[in-house]
């Protein structure tokens, strides 16, 4: 992905500066249709609200990262990937799990998205998500 990613600090520059411009955590609610609550509670870092959020112009991705590299972040797909990879290297979905001391149940809920990945991260030599934004492309029809 090509995007540039910023963090939590740089949003939240770029959300109180446009909740000032509006002129508060009310007028950028009325201006972009939420209601103030998540307006108050994203501003708050008590949530990141998806309306707050677009209403930005940025969208929130969650990143891994590689205690091997710290600059370095991984896609949940790179996750899915290498997990993809460990369970064929298993040669069983069961064999894996034990290995990870999760149920095979469980390990299948992680690999169809039902559950997160927090169960078998270190393992596969990943740190905890951090949280990331992006500013949306915005498209040019003309």
């Amino acid at each position: 992905m090509s995007e540039k990613l910023m963090d939590c600090t740089r949003f939240c520059g770029i959300m109180n500066r446009a909740i000032r411009v509006a002129g508060g955590a009310a007028a950028f609610a009325r201006q972009h249709n939420i209601p103030v609550q998540s307006v108050r509670d994203t501003q708050n870092l008590r949530g990141f609200s998806s309306d707050v959020v677009a209403a930005l112009g940025l969208v929130q991705v969650l990143r891994y990262p590689l205690p091997s590299d710290p600059g370095k972040l991984a896609t949940p797909q790179d996750v899915q990937e290498k997990l993809n990879n460990f369970i064929r290297g298993c040669k069983s979905q069961r064999s894996a799990a034990q290995v990870f001391g999760i149920h095979e149940s469980h390990l299948s809920n992680i690999q169809n998205g039902l559950r997160g990945f927090a169960p078998v991260l270190s393992m596969l030599g990943f740190g905890l998500p951090v949280r990331r934004f992006y500013a949306k492309k915005v498209e040019n029809h003309g």
